[in-house]
């Protein structure tokens, strides 16, 4: 070894700094997008979706018992022989508080199923914020005191022309004289 470094471009050092940092800006708000909407989604699930089948729920309810009443009022009245459409909105009001039902059942699933799930992602995100947080600044720290390094060892160890070289030679040979 002849004791020099070989770098073949301090730019191309520097370059590839300042993408880096461009990345890890880029990357944590990707990641800040990421994580707002888990949290949006978690929310729309527990709040949003929840209450309005709940809210469905009870109005359903409703429905029913007062097509149940309206059938009942009917059995007893003997002026309405026809008691079908009673029957029938009984039964729709009943499809219906069932279906509301499912629904409240599926949205706890959700929410069960989507804690479960995204948890373990929602570890591998917090892996790569904590590198983008705390690696990334220090690897660009480093790439800028190498930079420095290098160009401080380029000064030191620049070639120098030394008085009486070939360089100086020339330049007094091709004066013009008068």
């Amino acid at each position: 070894m002849d004791g020099q470094a070989r770098v073949g471009s301090i730019d191309a050092i520097q370059d590839f700094r300042a993408v880096l940092i461009r990345y890890a800006e880029r990357a944590r708000r990707a990641l800040d997008d990421v994580t707002g909407e888990v949290k949006r989604t978690r929310g729309w699930l527990e709040t949003e979706q929840r209450q309005k089948w709940e809210g469905e729920y009870r109005r359903r309810t409703r429905a029913l018992e007062q097509a149940q009443q309206e059938l009942f009022s009917a059995k007893l009245s003997s002026l309405r022989n026809d008691k079908s459409a009673q029957q029938m909105a009984v039964k729709k009001a009943e499809r219906a508080l069932a279906e509301a039902a499912e629904k409240l059942n599926v949205i706890k699933r959700w929410r069960q199923a989507y804690d479960a799930r995204v948890e373990a992602l929602a570890k591998q995100l917090e892996t790569l914020q904590d590198m983008l947080s705390r690696q990334m600044p220090k690897g660009v720290v480093f790439l800028s005191n190498s930079v420095r390094n290098l160009q401080d060892y380029a000064e030191v160890n620049a070639p120098r022309p030394v008085a009486g070289t070939a360089t100086e030679t020339q330049s007094e040979t091709t004066e013009p004289s008068s």
